[in-house]
């Protein structure tokens, strides 16, 4: 019985720890295509 509630709070704390992580890593991703994107369009002088 120990061991499964054991288990559930490692699963929990694991969860806590890497959504936030993950999160934050897919914002970055997201900003970084967005402003290569920009970044392209400046270069070549297209107007959106």
């Amino acid at each position: 019985m120990h061991m499964i509630v054991a288990s559930h709070f490692l699963a929990g704390s694991i969860l806590t720890l890497v959504m936030p992580v993950g999160l934050l890593i897919l914002v970055g991703i997201y900003w970084a295509v967005l402003l290569r994107r920009r970044s392209a369009g400046a270069r070549s002088g297209k107007v959106e």
